[in-house]
């Protein structure tokens, strides 16, 4: 208990402003708030697994949550289930994510190296400069949920935990799936060397997240503005990955000297020049091979951030998903962690792990202390119709391939030609909709929402066809008479097949966690 203690002292002193009333600009911050915002409201409505955010895009809804990773989201909607406003919701996921991920650290390097290690190992990749990019100038809370995952899977496999090691990978892939196509490249490598069992694990996390990265990559191409970025402009020079510095406006060269910093961190360099010279003393051979390969993916990162292997990202399309390459630094936090611990484990006095400790700590403060505005609440942006009008994208770039972003919300709710409409069901929804229709004639009906794969129109319990071609929104015809009309957004084939694949793997993990316990009982017993 007194190394988590140690920890959580460090972890919660560089992530304190979190804590506090202000709030913090930062690059993707507003677009999570209001996404928190939107995904309470579907959770509160009855929604478990929401996929579509009926009130963003002028009302005309987008499939957002088909696409963004949801469990930042989830921790973003207990928080403010229990009364936090969304501005403080996210500010708290970002510190929880944060000390989580020191937290499991310090439990899997304690397992390999022993507590005085796992501290310092812990406490030096803390204060690696990326994490506070991620915290206090970009707030990608999914990126710092999926490096607190990783870790959790790190220890888990230390711990020869395998089901809860399956759970944590699908957490990974549900915090950012973008992360975890960095992470699991990493993870399969480190269970190759230290548990090769733990393999099949990484499968069943993959398939245990299905439900949502299946639907994810099979419907895509319905959507625009998924990766509007070009990675080409966003390579790092060898001097910027060196040299200590700090901006806090985007990756590019048009921002100058003010543009995030992509230092690696000088105590990071630091132990790991000098674990070279501690290495050729180790006699494991397990932890010498496990130390060439923290090594050799170290090279491997950095190397894939320089722009002279621009040719490299060109002929393996899936990296054009991971949008940045400085996006690699994420991985320098682990491999700081785990050669962090090693060098200390190494080193007999313990003076030399303080002066580490010290030195990360010193080398980092500034950029724990960002810059703090006065204090906004959830209200300052559902009143603001840039935010509740907009996409919750840059550039409010996202929409169907049918139409773009709608400016202008609608005047209507439910426009009905040649006919009216004559009654609202109780069971309408926050989503979908169910009323009833009179005409003498037939009707128009026109709806202000986005058509998508999934949405149903049923008259009398009859599927109808949609016109979705005029303008990109939700338009049929009703028949002469009175009808019951229900809008509805359902699951697709692929989706139920995702969903399906889920529940199996989640029910596999179950049971076979369940006879595992019955079967260590039996045999504890028997005589």
């Amino acid at each position: 208990m007194l190394g988590i203690g140690i920890v959580l002292l460090f972890t919660i002193f560089a992530c304190f402003p979190l804590f506090g009333k202000g709030y913090i600009p930062t690059h993707d911050g507003e677009y999570h708030i209001i996404r928190f915002i939107e995904f309470f409201r579907m959770i509160s409505a009855g929604y478990w697994f929401p996929r579509w955010a009926p009130t963003l895009n002028s009302g005309y809804g987008i499939p957002i949550f088909l696409f963004h990773y949801p469990f930042p989201n989830y921790v973003g909607a207990l928080i403010q289930g229990v009364g936090f406003h969304a501005v403080n919701s996210f500010k708290l996921s970002l510190a929880l994510g944060y000390i989580t991920a020191g937290i499991f650290s310090f439990l899997w390097l304690k397992k390999l190296f022993g507590i005085k290690a796992g501290i310092v190992g812990t406490v030096i990749a803390s204060f690696v400069p990326y994490w506070f990019v991620d915290l206090y100038v970009r707030g990608s809370v999914g990126e710092v949920w999926a490096i607190g995952f990783m870790f959790a899977t790190l220890m888990l496999l230390e711990y020869r935990m395998l089901i809860p090691y399956s759970f944590a990978m699908a957490g990974l892939i549900l915090s950012h799936n973008i992360m975890a196509m960095l992470f699991i490249p990493f993870l399969f490598g480190y269970a190759f060397f230290r548990n090769r069992k733990y393999i099949i694990g990484i499968l069943f996390g993959i398939l245990l997240s299905s439900y949502f990265w299946i639907p994810a990559i099979f419907e895509r191409m319905y959507v625009i503005g998924l990766n509007t970025v070009d990675f080409k402009e966003h390579f790092v020079q060898l001097y910027e990955l060196l040299i200590p510095s700090w901006g806090t406006a985007l990756s590019g060269e048009m921002f100058g000297g003010n543009k995030m910093s992509f230092q690696i961190g000088i105590v990071p360099l630091a132990v790991i020049i000098g674990s070279i010279i501690v290495v050729w003393k180790e006699k494991n051979p397990a932890t010498k091979r496990l130390y060439w390969y923290f090594i050799f993916v170290f090279l491997c990162v950095v190397v894939l951030m320089l722009s002279w292997t621009s040719f490299i990202w060109e002929r393996l399309a899936f990296l054009s998903f991971v949008q940045y390459p400085w996006r690699f630094l994420s991985i320098i936090i682990p491999i700081t962690a785990f050669i962090g611990a090693y060098v200390s484990h190494h080193i007999r006095m313990r003076f030399w792990s303080i002066i580490l400790i010290g030195a990360s700590v010193v080398f980092s403060y500034s950029y724990t202390r960002p810059v703090v505005y006065a204090p906004r609440d959830g209200q300052y942006y559902t009143s603001r119709k840039n935010f509740t009008d907009g996409t919750s994208s840059m550039g409010n770039s996202f929409s169907t391939i049918w139409t773009d972003w709608k400016s202008k919300r609608s005047e209507y709710l439910i426009e009905v030609t040649n006919g009216k409409k004559v009654r609202d069901f109780p069971r309408n929804s926050y989503l979908d909709k169910e009323f009833a229709v009179s005409s003498e004639t037939g009707a128009e009906v026109y709806m202000p929402i986005l058509y998508y794969p999934g949405w149903k129109v049923m008259i009398d319990q009859k599927e109808t066809s949609i016109d979705y071609v005029t303008d990109g929104t939700i338009r049929f015809t009703v028949p002469q008479g009175k009808h019951q009309v229900t809008v509805a957004f359902t699951q697709t084939f692929i989706r139920k097949c995702a969903d399906i694949l889920s529940v199996v793997t989640l029910v596999w993990l179950l049971g076979w966690g369940i006879l595992g316990v019955y079967a260590s009982r039996y045999r504890h017993i028997s005589p």
